[in-house]
């Protein structure tokens, strides 16, 4: 194994670990703005971008290229549909791309469902787009690929409000050594901290490795079975093993791992849920772990749009099933925690 597959392993688990100890889920972030009128785990997903964006752009405009570039399909329209109706499988599953795996860490085994959905889903969109040409994938174009000025002037100017955020979340007082040691493995994390870790992370692993996100993997494989793509890269596999060894690590530690298979009303929604998620992940294609952490730092407009559509898919979804059982989703944040 090479250091270069090291390094990207422990990035990917420092991502999994973080989103796991805040608990980070596109579906709560919604549930935050419809319950609480406050949008603080949202704002965390823009932080986690924009450290993605900054980090990224750094490597790729000082590069010049992209070790493998992220995917975009044609027609645009088609990606807009499939944020919206991942949105609406993430709803139904009750977690997005990263939280079903946050779950899965900690021992819910339905969420296995949820992947065998998706998986199944890709490889059902790639048969038929196959016979069909509906659609077809092709690089996503980079920002930072093109040295400019505009690109410099934003470098710049990410770079100084990345510090200012970093001075923010790195302020300690008079906080002492074991304090910084407590933080570290404190049950939750606080949203700025976490998107920070993913984030830079995040950046470095798309500037230096290009497309590593578990749901780019996941669809990958699955199309490589028709033939409808090329298998993932050597490694890629380890890296999914990575993000959820990083949660499982996060779960043990806390004391949160209980192993729970669920009724069958919960199965049925996970793998319904996961179906969808499939599809609106092959149109994207990817998850919103890619859209976060790979498209939007690219600075692609319709990756922006498909990430407004999957919130507006989820915030349908509550607005149903607020209407049919009575009981909303309620997630409270102060400041910079969720519950």
């Amino acid at each position: 194994m090479s250091l270069h597959l090291i390094f990207a392993i422990v990035l990917v688990a420092i991502i999994g670990f973080a989103s796991h100890r805040a608990s980070l889920c596109s579906v709560r972030a919604v549930a935050e703005v419809m319950s609480s009128r406050t949008a603080y785990m949202l704002a965390s997903f823009g932080k986690a971008a924009l450290w993605a964006c900054l980090v990224s752009g750094i490597l790729i405009f000082a590069t010049g290229g992209l070790a493998t570039p992220g995917l975009a399909r044609e027609p645009a329209a088609l990606v807009l549909m499939g944020g919206f109706v991942f949105g609406v499988g993430a709803a139904i599953n009750g977690g997005c791309s990263l939280s079903t795996l946050q779950h899965l860490a900690d021992g819910e085994l339905a969420m296995g469902l949820t992947l065998l959905g998706f998986v199944i889903s890709v490889a059902g969109w790639d048969s038929v787009d196959m016979q069909m040409a509906i659609s077809r994938v092709t690089p996503l174009p980079s920002f930072w690929a093109e040295p400019s000025v505009w690109a410099g002037v934003l470098i710049a100017a990410l770079a100084c409000a990345g510090i200012w955020e970093l001075i923010r979340v790195l302020r300690v007082g008079d906080d002492t050594p074991p304090r910084w040691r407590q933080r570290l493995v404190a049950p939750a994390y606080r949203l700025s901290t976490a998107a920070l870790l993913m984030g830079v992370s995040g950046g470095i692993l798309f500037g230096g490795y290009g497309a590593w996100t578990y749901t780019n993997f996941l669809r990958t494989e699955a199309g490589s079975w028709l033939g409808a793509s090329m298998p993932p890269a050597a490694g890629h596999g380890l890296l999914l093993l990575a993000l959820l060894g990083g949660m499982v690590l996060s779960a043990l530690q806390r004391g949160s791992f209980r192993v729970r298979l669920g009724a069958p009303i919960e199965l049925a929604r996970r793998f319904g849920g996961g179906l969808l998620m499939g599809l609106g992940g092959a149109l994207i294609p990817g998850g919103n772990d890619t859209l976060l952490l790979v498209a939007i730092p690219s600075l692609s407009p319709v990756a922006l749009g498909a990430f407004v559509s999957m919130l507006l898919g989820i915030a349908a979804v509550m607005l149903v099933m607020r209407r049919v059982t009575g009981a909303p989703l309620v997630v409270r944040c102060v400041g910079d925690r969720c519950d």
